[in-house]
């Protein structure tokens, strides 16, 4: 039996896979509240790869792929605003221009204040 899946098809389920992931690290939870412990070098690596991915992600299919590079280090930080921020932009890649914006604009919100 072959699978034939269509663009939008991988999409909706990329977009899925991040959204998963979103979520199961915010219910990783910790007692704090959310405030920034500094970058540790996953958060630093996270938020470097986003700087330099973000200008040229202008398709919806290059913003997934720079949203699943830029969660799986974020992912390891211990830095839960940088976590937070870089699962809601990975959420958003797949959304209108103005969330995806909304979304990078408070990652590098949160990258800049560590």
């Amino acid at each position: 039996m072959k699978l034939k899946l269509s663009k939008r098809q991988i999409t909706v389920v990329a977009v899925a896979a991040v959204a998963v992931v979103a979520v199961m690290m915010s219910r990783a939870g910790s007692d704090d509240d959310g405030a920034p412990e500094g970058i540790d070098a996953a958060a630093h690596q996270a938020c470097t790869d986003f700087a330099a991915g973000y200008p040229k992600a202008k398709s919806k299919t290059a913003r997934l792929a720079l949203a699943d590079k830029v969660t799986a280090n974020s992912s390891k930080s211990e830095n839960d605003l940088i976590r937070k921020r870089a699962a809601e932009m990975g959420a958003s890649a797949n959304d209108s221009n103005a969330e995806w914006k909304a979304a990078g604009d408070a990652l590098t919100n949160a990258c800049k204040s560590g």
